[in-house]
């Protein structure tokens, strides 16, 4: 249980005892001034009505009946307010806690139905852009945190391998592969067609697989082939630029399968036994109005084509069937549209209106010296996410790429990115790891050990650390309840401060053993929380830099 969680037991007890009266909620928080308390509560401002006093006689009753070790004291401030300072006794005990725990603190144990996350999700027509690095370090931070908070998790990529960009990736592929043998190839739309040094690769990599074989086929018959070709070629590519940003999957399912197997056919029947669909100008409508879209929806076409609606209405029927609790989409901002129309189609299949979730992920600017940079040699309209790591690195660019919210757009600074100093936050996170193991090195000690230490007061430096580290685990919950990345990248930096805070004021290495000790101790548990915040985010902790 938080402190936080602790004090608002305390204080519902206290307003029970004193008044009768069982408060549903009780709201703790740590005060942004240090002079106000280590935590604070407006209860007997919130609950004025209830008591039916002056807020600040209730708060200064409250204030003389918390009888407990981990208060030191507690005062009354302004209109009714609560300010509590902790005991030493009691933070202490939070810090051997905390290293008791190692590696698993902040980690609640698995609970309640899996949710299955879907995310980056690229079409399978090219390298991954920075914008989709934006939804990989999201995604998979997220669900690491999801984890971390004690959620069941599955991940999955969903490769949209069907559909009219496969063919013009073929066709793409194909006239740059006639055009190694100097031949031609008819193309159904030239201004449509993939362009960029890749599609290039992909028609080298097809003639040193095919030789000239698909040349002396009918066009027809070897375009297909060709586009399979060049499908695995860019899933194979974007599976490796995932492994690279540490980003990974349970499972990644195909668009395909879901023909192969019959589900969209499937899908399509069970809609029109119940009566959901309808024929007008020679396609078929879902009737989508009737589940809270705001206009029906096509689902076939008059030429007999599905639309996107059919296929991704199966696969969400799927991921029900496979016995998800919840499916959570992470979709770039301009699928703002999606999610009534697909959660609409669900409804009509019986499945609950709560079922799908969507997370929009906005845009991201690459900037350089205040400029945007949109010009990449390798895919010619947009830069890659590989080439955006091979100029920051894996841990920079994760990093960036979360410490704003996923609900706004970012601007991505190269400048600031490349910058080995503490005004790079990455470096400033991670240097305060490598710097207490750098501490133990010349103690010759190990964090391992650091948890046998006696107990005394704290300087206000110290206190301040020891507050931010037992922090940790209510951050990590809030972050899994909102579904945001952002607060954990926030509270490491803060972190950070607190230590370089108390490490500029108290040396460590001090000849006396106790005093020592303990702030040891402080080191080692704020390696274990640095550590375990950086996991988070899918960066290294490094031991030296």
């Amino acid at each position: 249980m938080s402190l936080e969680a602790r004090l608002a037991v305390l204080v519902r007890e206290a307003v029970r005892e004193r008044y009768g009266v069982e408060l549903a909620e009780v709201h703790v928080e740590r005060p942004n001034d240090p002079t106000h308390g280590d935590f604070a509560t407006n209860v007997a401002l919130a609950n004025a009505r209830v008591f039916r006093r002056n807020p600040r006689e209730v708060a200064g009753t409250l204030a003389e009946s918390l009888a407990s070790p981990i208060v030191e004291k507690a005062e009354v401030a302004g209109p009714g307010f609560m300010n509590f300072w902790l005991s030493a006794e009691a933070l202490w005990d939070g810090v051997r806690e905390l290293l008791e725990a190692g590696e698993g603190y902040g980690r609640r144990a698995a609970h309640g139905k899996p949710i299955l996350l879907e995310y980056v999700s690229v079409n399978p027509t090219g390298p991954m852009t920075v914008a989709h690095g934006r939804h990989a370090a999201y995604g998979d931070s997220l669900a690491r945190i999801l984890e971390a908070a004690g959620r069941r998790v599955f991940r999955e990529y969903y490769f949209n391998d069907g559909g009219n960009q496969i063919r013009l990736l073929g066709e793409s592929v194909a006239l740059r592969y006639a055009e190694l043998y100097e031949e031609s190839w008819p193309v159904s739309d030239p201004d449509a067609l993939y362009r960029g040094e890749y599609v290039r690769e992909i028609a080298r990599d097809l003639r040193k697989e095919a030789g000239g074989r698909y040349l002396q086929m009918g066009r027809e018959k070897a375009l297909p082939e060709i586009g399979a070709f060049a499908t695995r070629w860019c899933m194979e590519e974007i599976e490796r630029t995932l492994n690279r940003a540490r980003a990974t999957f349970d499972d990644y399912f195909n668009e395909k399968s879901l023909y192969e197997s019959g589900a969209v056919e499937d899908l399509i029947w069970d809609l029109k036994k119940a009566g959901h669909v309808y024929e007008s100008e020679g396609a078929l409508w879902l009737r989508s109005t009737a589940f809270g879209d705001d206009k029906d929806r096509v689902l076939v076409k008059s030429d007999g084509s599905y639309t996107y609606m059919a296929p991704d209405l199966a696969y969400h029927r799927d991921k029900y069937q496979r016995g998800f609790g919840t499916a959570v989409d992470v979709l770039g901002a301009d699928h703002a549209g999606y999610p009534p129309r697909i959660r609409a189609g669900l409804v009509a299949l019986g499945i609950p209106e709560d079922f799908l979730d969507v997370e929009l992920v906005r845009l991201v600017k690459l900037m350089r010296e205040g400029e945007q940079v949109k010009v990449s040699k390798r895919a010619g309209t947009f830069v890659t996410f590989d080439e955006l790591m091979d100029e920051v690195g894996e841990d920079v660019a994760r990093y960036f790429y979360v410490r704003s919210s996923h609900k706004t757009e970012m601007n991505f600074d190269l400048d600031l990115a490349i910058r080995q100093s503490d005004e790079n936050p990455v470096f400033y996170v991670q240097y305060a790891h490598a710097r207490i193991a750098s501490i133990f090195g010349r103690a010759g000690a190990s964090p391992k050990k650091a948890g046998e230490f006696p107990t005394g007061d704290l300087a206000p430096e110290e206190r301040a650390l020891v507050l931010e580290l037992l922090d940790f685990p209510r951050v990590v919950e809030n972050a899994a309840e909102r579904r945001e990345v952002h607060p954990v990248p926030t509270y490491l930096e803060t972190l950070a401060t607190r230590f370089h805070q108390f490490y500029t004021v108290h040396r460590v290495l001090v000849e006396d053993e106790v005093v020592r000790g303990r702030r040891l101790a402080l080191c080692a548990a704020t390696k274990v929380v640095l550590r375990a915040g950086l996991e988070l985010l899918g960066v290294e902790a490094p031991e030296k830099m």
